[in-house]
């Protein structure tokens, strides 16, 4: 190798050295930012989630099945399905329709909100009227009180696919057939 050559490799190094800026980077700076970031993030997907949850218990207030594709995954899947139903999107607006059919004049809403990543755990105070048949026992238009606790799943897209439901109809019923 010639000495002309032997000092190219080091001539490119230098060219590359001095165009590169000095910069300096806070790194403090940058962990804030990164936190400040994840809040953000963290916080509109909560808020997303809860705009889905309010529309899940509307269906119950106001019988309107429309929003159903908007918030529920074509896989939904509810535990437990109740007697004779599907555990799909079908099953759930039969749970919703026959809930309507026994009991009206729903008052009440969920009264806690738990969001973790993509679960989320509500627990619901309703008082309702038994205006249809329920548990074998006619109308007897008495106000009563019920507790549900519910826990959903998120998917990817936002949507709910799969809920856990528990009811205290035990409590619905010794309500109605109290004497």
């Amino acid at each position: 190798m010639n000495r002309k050559n032997s000092y190219l490799p080091l001539l490119v190094l230098l060219t590359l050295l001095s165009s590169c800026k000095n910069q300096t980077v806070d790194i403090e700076k940058e962990r804030q930012n990164a936190v400040e970031e994840y809040i953000a993030k963290s916080e509109t997907d909560r808020e997303q989630k809860l705009a889905v949850i309010e529309k899940f218990y509307g269906v119950f207030a106001t019988g309107d099945m429309s929003v159903l594709p908007e918030i529920l995954a074509e896989n939904y899947t509810q535990y437990p399905a109740d007697p004779g139903q599907t555990p799909d999107i079908e099953g759930f607006i039969k749970h919703a329709e026959d809930f309507a059919n026994m009991f009206s004049y729903l008052k009440g809403a969920p009264s806690h909100i738990l969001v973790d990543n993509d679960l989320v755990f509500v627990r619901s105070e309703l008082e309702v009227t038994h205006s249809g048949r329920a548990f074998d026992i006619p109308a007897t238009n008495r106000r009563i009180k019920i507790t549900a606790f519910d826990l959903h799943h998120f998917n990817e897209e936002g949507k709910i696919d799969k809920t856990w439901h528990l009811e205290d109809f035990w409590g619905a019923y010794s309500q109605i057939s109290a004497e």
